[in-house]
């Protein structure tokens, strides 16, 4: 073990050194001004890359064809980290299915095919782990990824996201273009949308413990038993390895997590404890807990980039309720 701890630490040291090329070309991210988007921009600024592309959904629209070839001709990125989708919880997905594939596959297609057709020597994108199928064995390895159909809830969004693995396998495959693409895992942080009804499911129960704490309710009701566990990723971890991922020549996919399960109770008693709030969780039991487990076999993404994402739940918590 130490032997291979050693390898990793020397991965580490090698990508740091290898992204020193990256810090002056320029590199266009795409979704700059969302969640992911304006952390990873925060990030790179961190680091040190200077020459970001960083076009707002007004500026450039990445659905468009015409507008994407546009862009990229007169633009000529080198490096191209794609975040931008259309994303919104459960619900938003089972009304909108149609919209939720449309928008994602076409935005998919037009930046890998652009990217490859004007020059760019890499292309970083963020997929969706809920691509993979609804019934395989826990912990999800990358092994599994094909064995099956997602979930039928996410299911346009599932799918057109998944198309991202396709598009950057099928291009490396025809043109030895360099794509790499990422799964994450439930994703939380700082300048998340906390909206109470279309958010995901960390940023929604936030919200409602802030809103319980200020009405002094006596009580938050929360669906299921809490009984099912999850994965959660910590945003600053999520930009940190998109941008490892610059020095990455494997398309993947690579899951993007901690590795480590949650149960929902303790998500919930987690978030109660941050926000102040000293009332009582009820569970809606005649709700349902959705699949009893999901989390993810890290071992791909430890033996190519030397390291696992560490940020804790609770300390990972605590900066996005600080930061409200």
């Amino acid at each position: 073990m130490a032997k291979k701890d050693e390898i990793w630490s020397l991965k580490r040291l090698f990508i740091q050194s290898f992204l020193e090329k990256f810090k002056n070309k320029k590199i266009l991210v795409t979704g700059a001004n969302g969640f992911v988007g304006s952390n990873l921009i925060i990030e790179l600024n961190k680091q040190g890359f200077t020459n970001l592309l960083t076009p707002s959904s007004t500026e450039l629209n990445l659905i468009n064809q015409n507008d994407v070839e546009k862009y990229f001709e007169e633009n000529k990125p080198e490096v191209v980290l794609h975040i931008a989708g259309l994303v919104g919880g459960i619900a938003a997905n089972k009304a909108r299915p149609g919209e939720f594939f449309y928008n994602n596959a076409m935005v998919g297609i037009n930046i890998t095919h652009f990217a490859y057709k004007y020059g760019a020597e890499k292309v970083v994108s963020l997929a969706a782990g809920c691509g993979y199928p609804k019934e395989i064995p826990v912990p999800f390895s990358e092994d599994d990824f094909w064995n099956g159909l997602p979930d039928m809830n996410s299911y346009g969004y599932s799918l057109a996201k998944k198309n991202l693995v396709i598009g950057g396998w099928a291009y490396r495959e025809q043109y030895g273009f360099n794509t790499t693409v990422l799964l994450p895992a439930n994703l939380y942080g700082p300048y998340d949308n906390f909206h109470l009804e279309n958010s995901h499911v960390i940023p929604a129960l936030i919200r409602k413990f802030i809103a319980a704490k200020e009405s002094n309710s006596p009580t938050v009701e929360v669906w299921g038993t809490g009984i099912a566990t999850r994965e959660f990723l910590y945003v600053g971890d999520t930009v940190k390895a998109i941008i490892d991922a610059m020095d990455c020549n494997e398309t993947g996919p690579f899951n993007l997590g901690t590795g480590v399960e949650t149960s929902i109770k303790e998500l919930n008693e987690t978030i109660a404890k941050l926000v102040g709030y000293e009332g009582e969780i009820v569970w809606d039991t005649t709700r349902p807990d959705g699949q009893p487990k999901r989390f993810y076999d890290m071992s791909k993404f430890k033996e190519t980039f030397g390291y696992v994402p560490n940020t804790t739940l609770e300390d990972g918590l605590k900066e996005t309720i600080d930061l409200l």
